[in-house]
């Protein structure tokens, strides 16, 4: 594994490493072993806490990831807030559309009672955001298409989930891209599109299994099933 390989080459230098082990927890979460991810990621934190490190998108958005990946998005939502609101206060504008996107998603995951904000989050990232980051925009869509399915506006929905699906496929992030696939698939699925749906989500366990993301496999086929053409 590579950020084994990385932490051999960066040494005692703990900044570096605490950066490193957080991805490295992220990927422990994909293969499904939470107990080395959370492990990891307090060694990263302790590591941080020595330097007074302020928050940064490289410490929440791991803690961020393997909770997502645990389905518990709220305590995402706890990690992402943080990161969110530091930068909201320094008028940061680089990096926040970003973790809005991310923060939306999180918040949106936890019900619909939960939309309003993640819309109110979305547009604050899309006013933010470059025209050229193509992930924030793929994330911000993709979960705004969700929304608007539910929400009875459909054909609205499937334009920002295809918009969505076009722009993730240039990028090389294959998880974002198989979530992103999944938010086509729920948008056509609610449009009772069943067959389109479901070669929608078989894109997204390709993706995932070509990632090695067990979670986001295991989510796929449970929507598989659903989405079987009769």
């Amino acid at each position: 594994m590579r950020c084994k390989e990385y932490l051999s080459e960066v040494g005692n230098h703990p900044f570096g490493k605490a950066v490193i082990l957080h991805y490295l927890a992220g990927l422990h979460a994909m293969q499904d072993d939470f107990a080395a991810a959370q492990a990891t990621l307090a060694s990263a934190k302790s590591l941080l806490d020595t330097l007074g490190a302020p928050i940064t998108a490289s410490t929440t958005q791991p803690a961020a990831l393997i909770a997502m990946l645990a389905g518990d998005p709220a305590t995402a939502e706890k990690h992402l807030r943080l990161e969110y609101d530091f930068l909201y206060r320094m008028g940061e504008r680089r990096y926040l559309p970003t973790t809005a996107a991310k923060l939306a998603r999180a918040i949106a995951a936890q019900g619909q009672g939960r939309y309003d904000e993640a819309i109110l989050l979305i547009a604050t990232g899309r006013d933010a955001a470059a025209g050229e980051d193509l992930v924030t925009q793929a994330l911000s869509q993709g979960v705004l298409a969700r929304i608007l399915a539910d929400r009875g506006r459909r054909r609205e929905a499937e334009g920002l989930a295809r918009s969505a699906a076009a722009l993730a496929e240039q990028t090389d992030l294959l998880s974002e891209r198989a979530s992103i696939q999944l938010d086509l698939a729920h948008v056509l699925a609610a449009l009772g599109r069943v067959t389109e749906a479901h070669a929608a989500t078989a894109h997204a366990i390709d993706l995932y299994q070509r990632k090695g993301n067990l979670p986001g496999v295991r989510e796929s086929l449970r929507n598989l099933a659903c989405y079987a053409p009769a």
